[in-house]
C-alpha cells in the first residue's frame, strides 16, 4: 500500500506541475494508432486515452487495424469483437477476465488451480486451452501492441493504458506473428503525442479495501519526438481467511503493480520508431476458492491416511485426536483451513521496438522486433486443511524472443491491398514443480511416495511466412485469400524425480513397451484462409470465409508414470462462417450476425486417468474430433436525448464426433468450457447539464448457461445458469477535467465458478475457484 501511494505521488506531482498546459481530451473512437486513410504499418502518435471520458458519440465510426490496415469495423469481413479505452474504463473493467464477461463467445480466467490467479485460460468459441504447463501452447494468441505473449503465466494481469481491444474469432495466421487455432485478442496501448503535454490519474477505493492507483503523462521532447508513461496499481484485501494461518494471510487478494514507458521517435512523415518498455510486479496470494467438496470413500489412498497416518500427526498439527480429512475441511469459498503453499509471486518484463518505413506512397514496411521474460511462481493448497495431502508450488522461468517483417501496400489502381510477412520466435521455457501429494502414505499399509520435484525444459523455435491480399473483383465485390506457411520446432526435456522412494521418469525415455521416444518434434504445416464479401450497399456487407488453424504437439507434462510418455498430435481446425454487418440511419442503429462451423481434429485435453499401476496420471492427449456451430450477433441503438442501448449473443452447439481409445468421457459429453449461451447488455444514458458538465449512468449485465470447466463434465464443479449486474455513475464537471464516479460490480453478489478440477478419485475432494463477491466505490479521474 505505501509502495501505491509513493508511486502516485511521484506522478500526480509531476502532472500537478503543468495544470496550465491543459488541452480537451482527443476523440479516441479509433481502436489503434492508425488513423483511416495511411497504408498499411503506417502509424501515427495518438492522443493519450482519458480516464474517463464519454463513449463515442451516436454514429461514431469504429475503426480497427485487424486486418493491417484501417478500416471501419463494419467492412471487416470477420467475426470481431472491438472494445475502446473509455468502453473499458466506464464498464469499470480493469483485467482480461472482467473484460470477457461483456464479451460473448469469449471465455477468459485463470485456468487450472495450480497454476495461480493470474496464469490465462482463454477460450473463443468453445476453442482454447486448459493447461497452461509446457508444453502446452494456448489456443488463443494474446499481443500486446502486436508482440505475441507466448506463456500463459502471469499473463492475467492488469490492464492499464489501454487504448483498445480487439477479439479476432477463429483461426489466424496469415496476418499474424504466430498462427492461433481459436482466435486471437489484440491489446493496443496508448502511443506518445508529439504535440501535447498532456496527462491523467485515477484514484479508485472501496470494497475489501480496495485502493487502485493510474496514471499516465505525455512528454513531448522535441520537434519529433515524444515519450509516454504510464503506471497502475492495484490493492484489495483477501477474500476468505485461512484460520489455521500463524501469520494472518487469507486468500483472493489483489496485489498488482505495473508501469510502461513508451518513446516514439518520427523524423520524418515516411519513418517512426517506437521504443517500448513495460515491467509488471505481482505479489498475491491463492485465488479465491479452494476445496468445495469432500467425496467419501472415493479414494483408497486417502481411506488409508485417515485411519493410519493423521491420527498420529494430529497432535502435532494442534488439532483433535479423531481429526479426519473429510467434509469439515470443505468450506471454500468460506474460510479455510488450508496452512500450506499461498502464493502468486510473478515478475513480467518486455521490450519492444516496432519500425514504419514507407517505400513509397504506396508500400510501407514494418519490423517488430521483442524480448520478454516472466519469473516467478504459484503455490497453492488445494485440500484448504491443514493435512499435507494436495500442496504444490509450481516456478516459471520463461524467455521469448521474437521478430517480424511485415510488407504491405496496394496496387492495380488501389484495388488490391495486400500483406506479406515473415516471423521468427525463439523460446526458452523452463517449469519445476514441488508436488506434496498424499504426504505421509509411505508410512501406512500402501508404502508409496508420490511426493514429488520436476524440471521442464522446453527448447521451442517457430518459423513462418505469410500473406494475404484483398482485390476488389467489383467496387462492391471483394474476394481476400490468405496462405501460411508454419515450421514448429519442439525440443523438450521432462525430469519427474521422488525423494522418499528414489524413482524418475524422463521425457526423452523409454516407454513402458520398452520404446525409446525422443520427445522432439518438427512439424511443417500450411494453413490457408479466404473469404468473398459482396457490398450490398454503402452500409450493409455480406460475407463467406473460410480459414484454417493449427496448434502444435507435445507430451504429457506431469510425468507419474512412463505410461503417459508418447507425443499428442496437432490439433487442427477448419472454420466456416457466413456474416452480415448492417448499419442504419447514419449508424444510429448496428446490427451484426454470423452463423459458423468449426471442424475440429485432435483435441488436446488434460484429464486425469489411472496409469497400470492403478496410480492417478494427468494425461495430456488427443481426444478425438468434435463439431462447433453457432451463431454470433451484436446491437447497437443509438437513441435522442443521449442514450445508448448494446447487447451482444453467442450461442454454441458443441459436439464431440468421434474419441480416440483411452479417453475417459463419452461422445455424449459436453465440450468444456462451451457454454450454449451467452448474452451481454448495457445501457447509457448522458445527460448534458445547463450549467456545463454531464452525468453518465450506466448499467451492464451478462450472462451464461450452464458451463462444464473439465472434460468429464463432473455436475459437482460444473457451473449452473448465471448472470452478472454491474452499475457506474459519473459526473463531469464543466472544466472537463475532473470525473467523480461511484459504481457497483456484481449486483446481486452471485457466486460463480471460474476454474475447477475434479480430483474426488485421487483425493476425494472437488477443488473450485470463484469470480469477485459484490463490490463498489468511488473514483476521481483528472485529466489535463
Amino acid at each position: 500500500m505505501k509502495r501505491s501511494l509513493a508511486l502516485s505521488s511521484c506522478i500526480v506531482s509531476l502532472m500537478a506541475g503543468h495544470a496550465s498546459a491543459q488541452t480537451a481530451p482527443a476523440d479516441t473512437r479509433q481502436t489503434d494508432t492508425q488513423p483511416r486513410g495511411e497504408p498499411a504499418g503506417a502509424t501515427s502518435a495518438a492522443a493519450p486515452a482519458t480516464p474517463e471520458s464519454d463513449s463515442p458519440s451516436p454514429g461514431a465510426e469504429i475503426v480497427v487495424t485487424a486486418r493491417r490496415r484501417s478500416e471501419s469495423i463494419q467492412k471487416v469481413p470477420i467475426s470481431i469483437i472491438a472494445v475502446t479505452g473509455e468502453t473499458l474504463r466506464n464498464q469499470g473493467v480493469q483485467d482480461l477476465k472482467q473484460f470477457s464477461s461483456f464479451a460473448p463467445g469469449v471465455s477468459i480466467n485463470n485456468g487450472r488451480a495450480d497454476g495461480g490467479g493470474t496464469t490465462a485460460q482463454i477460450f473463443i468459441r468453445g476453442v482454447g486451452q486448459n493447461d497452461f504447463l509446457i508444453p502446452n501452447e494456448p489456443g488463443v494468441g494474446l499481443y500486446v501492441d502486436d508482440v505475441y505473449v507466448a506463456s500463459s503465466s502471469g499473463a492475467l494481469n492488469s490492464l492499464g493504458d489501454v487504448q483498445s481491444i480487439e477479439v479476432l474469432r477463429g483461426p489466424q495466421g496469415t496476418l499474424y506473428g504466430k498462427n492461433t487455432i481459436g482466435g486471437a485478442i489484440r491489446i493496443t496501448t496508448v502511443k506518445p503525442d508529439l504535440d501535447t503535454f498532456s496527462g491523467n490519474a485515477t484514484v479508485a477505493a472501496g470494497s475489501y479495501n480496495r485502493l487502485d492507483i493510474t496514471a499516465g503523462v505525455n512528454v513531448p521532447l522535441g520537434g519529433d519526438v515524444a515519450l509516454r508513461l504510464s503506471a497502475i496499481s492495484r490493492n484489495t484485501d483477501d477474500l476468505q481467511k485461512r484460520y489455521l494461518s500463524r501469520d494472518g494471510d487469507g486468500q483472493g487478494n489483489i496485489n498488482q503493480d505495473a508501469v510502461r514507458a513508451v518513446l516514439l521517435w518520427k523524423p520524418s512523415s515516411t519513418f517512426d520508431l517506437t521504443l517500448s518498455g513495460d515491467y509488471t510486479r505481482i505479489r498475491q496470494h491463492q485465488a479465491y476458492g479452494g476445496n468445495i467438496g469432500y467425496v467419501a470413500g472415493a479414494s483408497p489412498l486417502v481411506d488409508v491416511l485417515n485411519n493410519e497416518y493423521y491420527p498420529t500427526i494430529n497432535a502435532a498439527l494442534g488439532l483433535p485426536a479423531n481429526a479426519r480429512f473429510d467434509a469439515r475441511w470443505a468450506t471454500a469459498p468460506g474460510a479455510v483451513g488450508a496452512t500450506g503453499p499461498n502464493a502468486d509471486h510473478y515478475d513480467v518484463w518486455g521490450l519492444s521496438a516496432v519500425a514504419n518505413l514507407a517505400l513509397s506512397d504506396d508500400i510501407s514496411l514494418k519490423s517488430i522486433t521483442a524480448f520478454r521474460r516472466v519469473k516467478g511462481f504459484a503455490g497453492r493448497d488445494g485440500d484448504s486443511s491443514p493435512y499435507p495431502l494436495l500442496e504444490t508450488v509450481s516456478y516459471d522461468n520463461n524467455k521469448q524472443f521474437s521478430q517480424e517483417f511485415q510488407l504491405s501496400g496496394s496496387s492495380i489502381d488501389d484495388r488490391l491491398k495486400w500483406t506479406t510477412g515473415l516471423y521468427y520466435m525463439h523460446q526458452d521455457l523452463e517449469n519445476r514443480i514441488v508436488a506434496n501429494l498424499w504426504s505421509g502414505l509411505v508410512t501406512t499399509s500402501i508404502p508409496i511416495d508420490f511426493d514429488a520435484r520436476s524440471l521442464s525444459r522446453l527448447s521451442g523455435n517457430t518459423y513462418a511466412a505469410f500473406g494475404q491480399g484483398t482485390f476488389d473483383i467489383t467496387p462492391r465485390l471483394h474476394l481476400t485469400a490468405g496462405l501460411r506457411y508454419n515450421r514448429e520446432q519442439r525440443n523438450f526435456r521432462n525430469d519427474w524425480f521422488f525423494l522418499v522412494q528414489p524413482r524418475s521418469y524422463t521425457c526423452p525415455g523409454v516407454d513402458v513397451n520398452g520404446v525409446f521416444i525422443r520427445c522432439e518434434s518438427t512439424d511443417n504445416v500450411v494453413t490457408p484462409a479466404a473469404s468473398l464479401s459482396y457490398d450490398l450497399s454503402p452500409t450493409k456487407l455480406v460475407y463467406f470465409s473460410y480459414s484454417d488453424g493449427f496448434k502444435v504437439g507435445g507430451w504429457t507434462p506431469r510425468l507419474f508414470s512412463q505410461q503417459s510418455l508418447r507425443r499428442y498430435l496437432p490439433e487442427r481446425l477448419k472454420a466456416y462462417e457466413l456474416g452480415l454487418k448492417t448499419s442504419w440511419f447514419d449508424r444510429r442503429l448496428v446490427f451484426n450476425i454470423d452463423v459458423f462451423q468449426s471442424d475440429y481434429t485432435n483435441l488436446q485435453l488434460t484429464t486425469i486417468q489411472a496409469d497400470s499401476t492403478g496410480a492417478p496420471q494427468p494425461t495430456v492427449q488427443n481426444a478425438g474430433a468434435a463439431r462447433i456451430r453457432g451463431i454470433e450477433s451484436d446491437l447497437t441503438i443509438n437513441l435522442d436525448g443521449g442514450t445508448r442501448i448494446q447487447g451482444g449473443l453467442s450461442y454454441l452447439d458443441g459436439e464431440y464426433r468421434r474419441l480416440d481409445p483411452g479417453v475417459s468421457f463419452p461422445l455424449s459429453a459436453e465440450l468444456p468450457e462451451t457454454p450454449k449461451l451467452s448474452l451481454s447488455a448495457s445501457i447509457e444514458q448522458r445527460i448534458e447539464l445547463s450549467a456545463g458538465g454531464r452525468i453518465v449512468a450506466r448499467l451492464d449485465g451478462t450472462y451464461r448457461s450452464k458451463t462444464y470447466k473439465e472434460a468429464n463434465n463432473v455436475e459437482a464443479i460444473a457451473q449452473r445458469p448465471y448472470a452478472l449486474l454491474n452499475g457506474r455513475v459519473s459526473y463531469t464537471l464543466p472544466s472537463d477535467k475532473v470525473t467523480f464516479s461511484g459504481y457497483v460490480t456484481n449486483l446481486t453478489d452471485k457466486r460463480y465458478i471460474v476454474s475447477a478440477i475434479d480430483v474426488a478419485s485421487t483425493f476425494s475432494l472437488y477443488e473450485a475457484y470463484f469470480g469477485r463477491p459484490r463490490e463498489f466505490g468511488g473514483e476521481i479521474a483528472v485529466r489535463f
